[in-house]
């Protein structure tokens, strides 16, 4: 479904075990980049690649072709990115 394959890594920190008071480990995971950015359709926020739930909303953006749900959906590009601080 997506060509973009970024991912970043996220941590979490363990904290203490609620009944023990024993400290827990930090928890590490991969976590996807992607943002929704409209109406069925998404976008990598580390390089902006736009990307679509499904085939026929792709033809709706991109073509102009209507599918159930586009009624009333503008089909402007998606909002820039937010530059990350």
């Amino acid at each position: 479904m997506a060509d973009c394959t970024h991912k970043q890594w996220r941590r979490w920190p363990g904290g203490e075990h609620f009944m023990t008071g024993e400290p827990l480990e930090d928890v590490v995971a991969e976590e996807s980049t992607f943002e929704d950015c409209g109406v069925g359709r998404f976008r990598c926020t580390q390089c902006g690649h736009v990307m679509y739930y499904t085939g026929l909303w792709r033809d709706y953006y991109e073509k102009g072709v209507p599918c159930f749900g586009s009624e009333g959906v503008p089909r402007a590009a998606p909002p820039a990115l937010t530059p990350l601080a």
